[in-house]
């Protein structure tokens, strides 16, 4: 639900470069493109039907109409002109001038764990999807914040820079996977000096990052980077997802599950939340952990403590006036309806014949 619910308003809503006018319209046009693809099933079930039980110059003698392309041909036709004519009444509108807009906020950086263990199902689905449910409450918590998405496994790699865009950040949120990183490990620190790297320098906004992983971090060198991001006032938060007792991670071939996950040896591979871990990052980046549940993500404490780090006023560049272009929509609406009205309706033997 929360991936069609991006893909909505990121198709139907505002966008930096063009938005429609009139978005209700939209729906219309929706409704009758489902009208469409039911009347052109229903005519070709009944012609399959019919055949069953006629031969073909009984049925065109029955149904003279049913028997030709023609009747459809016309149809479509005109409902593709009267649907782009719809689209015109939604006024599509692109920018044409640009500026200086003022904003307030903050630019925080998710890191997003993408590693084989995020498969674990000690939390239902299992560990990644709560990390995206997690990752969506925080966007919807966000005003004019700036959000970035990088994942991370045994090496990180920026998803999403900075943005204020938060519909195109539930979009790439959608489709992030575990395959999307090659390096197998959860490689915190990497993510940590990436995002440090992937904050604008010059930028004035205060700066923030949350974590979201099962902490099974080894080389422990994500402490020590916490506090130097700390220290350069960057807050480091932290969110546990998993069980600290421990369970196998599913694994998967062409898309299906053949068993659990097992080492070199042949031993079964169980994975633990690691929370010690996140707690000791959370601590030396000034930040605070929470732990996710089946029954809650835990984040409310977490986003009131992001809330209040100070905003700060940013400068970023949008567009202030746009111009109609409806006129797109209803010149090619018309012509379809003309071409029905000055070619279909003479028995050319393109379509006589169909």
């Amino acid at each position: 639900m929360n991936g069609m619910k991006a893909i909505s308003n990121y198709l139907f809503g505002d966008q930096d470069f063009a938005r429609w006018q009139n978005k209700w319209v939209l729906w219309i046009s929706l409704a009758i493109i489902i009208f469409l693809v039911i009347y052109i099933f229903n005519r070709s079930s009944q012609k399959k039907q019919l055949r069953q039980f006629k031969s073909e110059s009984a049925i065109k003698n029955l149904l003279p109409d049913l028997s030709k392309n023609r009747s459809i041909t016309r149809f479509v036709i005109w409902s593709l002109g009267f649907l782009i004519i719809i689209f015109s009444a939604a006024n599509l509108q692109f920018g044409d001038k640009k500026e200086e807009v003022k904003r307030a906020g903050i630019d925080l950086m998710l890191c997003l764990d993408v590693s084989k263990s995020m498969l674990a199902e000690d939390l239902k689905p299992n560990r990644l999807s709560r990390a995206k449910l997690a990752i969506n409450k925080i966007i919807n918590s966000l005003g004019s914040d700036r959000i970035g998405v990088i994942v991370f496994a045994g090496d990180a790699f920026l998803q999403l820079p900075l943005t204020n865009d938060h519909s195109a950040a539930e979009l790439f949120i959608q489709g992030i996977n575990t395959g999307i990183i090659p390096v197998p490990g959860t490689n915190i620190a990497s993510a940590l000096k990436l995002a440090e790297k992937s904050f604008p320098e010059t930028s004035p906004t205060n700066k923030a990052i949350v974590v979201i992983t099962d902490g099974e971090e080894h080389d422990g060198k994500a402490v020590e980077i916490a506090g130097n991001l700390e220290k350069n006032k960057i807050k480091v938060f932290t969110i546990g997802l998993g069980s600290s007792r421990g369970t196998t991670i599913p694994d998967f071939k062409n898309g299906r599950r053949t068993g659990v996950k097992k080492d070199k040896n042949g031993s079964t591979v169980i994975t633990r939340l690691n929370e010690s871990a996140l707690v000791a990052i959370a601590e030396a980046g000034g930040g605070s952990y929470v732990r996710g549940s089946n029954q809650s993500l835990g984040l409310q404490a977490m986003l009131n403590k992001i809330g209040e780090i100070e905003k700060t006023e940013y400068e970023t560049k949008e567009y202030t006036s746009y111009n109609s272009r409806y006129q797109w929509f209803l010149t090619i609406g018309t012509l379809f309806i003309l071409m029905d009205l000055l070619i279909l309706k003479r028995k050319g033997t393109w379509l006589k014949n169909t």
